[in-house]
């Protein structure tokens, strides 16, 4: 007899079980945004997307496809801004603009400090980078961080700040560096640096710090395996030379990397490519003595056979435009490129990426003209803003 006679289907009084290895793995190939429902589902689950191995694992399998976010500031109206986050830039193409926590209550549009691993570091200050958020764009899940203890004063006031975010995997922290710096009585500034620690959820003050450079403004420390790298202008025996500072995030100390020669004649970015220090240069819009390169040129720190580390000159593109500026580096290998210049999006589009590997250029339709830019990988993760118990 059948279920129109009367007869109801026979319904598994079992249900289907899988092993825990299986359930782990098939829930850390689902999206964080799928992920985060679900904790509401079973208290298991919660529990176990929550734990270490699971969000490292979840972390792995998203780290080979970056999203591109931009940090985009009309310079002229300084009203029409906002983050954005391109998925799959060079393929479908999908612009979300992101709710950035506490934007209401903040006295200026806020700065990307950097993005590892899902977090995302804002510094929301008015002046002297002295105030941050860290944020994860994915869970929504963000945090006012602890005021920094260095601060400026009447009798010793602030110069300049600089900053960096990254990921110590040697204590498998993550860290905000501070680089304060004082005017000095003579042409070298007074330094004091200070380091926020994720885990322990407190800034220190340090004892280490640099000589014989300054650094240069308007970029923040690139995360380069395990350091943290910024460009700068060489003083006293290292006059006339431009430098990277590099900051290990492990052992919390510095030292000095010098640069090609060529370097004192354009402008230099550095980057990470391939997990190597990476630096582009290209030309000043002003120079003084009319020393200026007119060329872009892609150098990157390499292992030779003699044991040491070596600059290789990997591209060279004569005649290149002042108008285009390298803002960073999309998944560890794409320069992004600005173009500066006037309105004809056709013959000159406003976002590029461009690969030093094969010298491969790819536009991208995001209109940037008139705006302030800020460029970053960044991958969606399950990683607390909240340092681990």
């Amino acid at each position: 007899m059948n279920s129109c006679l009367g007869r109801r289907p026979r319904i598994m009084s079992s249900t289907l079980s899988l092993p825990q290895n299986t359930i782990t793995d098939i829930l850390s190939r689902l999206p964080v945004k799928s992920l985060t429902r679900f904790k509401s589902v079973s208290k298991n689950w919660a529990h176990l997307t929550s734990t270490p191995a699971f969000v490292a694992a979840n972390l792995r399998r998203s780290s080979p496809d970056p999203s591109l976010l931009i940090r985009r500031y009309h310079t002229q109206s300084g009203w029409d801004y906002g983050i954005w986050l391109i998925t799959k830039p060079t393929q479908n193409y999908r612009c979300q603009l992101l709710d950035i926590p506490l934007l209401e209550s903040l006295p200026r549009f806020p700065k990307i400090v950097g993005s590892v691993d899902g977090l995302v570091c804002l510094d929301v200050s008015p002046c002297y980078a002295s105030d941050f958020v860290l944020w994860n764009p994915g869970t929504r899940q963000f945090k006012r961080l602890p005021f920094p203890s260095i601060t400026s004063t009447r009798s010793n006031p602030i110069w300049l700040v600089f900053l960096g975010f990254g990921f110590d995997s040697f204590n498998n922290d993550y860290k905000l560096v501070r680089i304060v710096s004082f005017r000095g009585n003579d042409a070298s500034p007074f330094l004091r640096v200070e380091v926020y620690s994720w885990r322990e959820g407190v800034w220190k003050e340090i004892e280490e710090s640099f000589n014989f450079a300054v650094l240069c403004g308007g970029q923040n420390g690139v995360v380069v395996d395990g350091s943290l790298n910024w460009a700068a202008i060489g003083l006293q025996r290292l006059a006339d030379r431009k430098v990277v500072i590099s900051f290990d995030m492990g052992r919390e100390v510095f030292k000095t990397i010098a640069l090609p020669s060529v370097t004192r004649y354009g402008n230099v970015k550095v980057m990470s490519h391939m997990g190597l220090l990476a630096i582009a240069v290209y030309p000043l819009v002003f120079a003084a003595n009319g020393n200026n390169m007119n060329r872009f040129e892609f150098w990157v720190l390499s292992d030779y056979e003699d044991g040491m580390k070596h600059w290789t000159n990997m591209v060279v593109i004569e005649n290149f435009s002042k108008s285009l500026v390298p803002m960073g580096i999309w998944r560890d290998r794409e320069v992004v490129i600005k173009h500066m210049g006037d309105r004809d999006r056709e013959n000159h589009p406003s976002l590029l990426l461009f690969d030093p590997i094969d010298e491969g250029t790819r536009r991208l339709p995001v209109d940037c003209v008139d705006f302030c830019l800020q460029g970053y990988s960044y991958v969606e993760s399950l990683v607390s803003v909240n340092e681990r118990s």
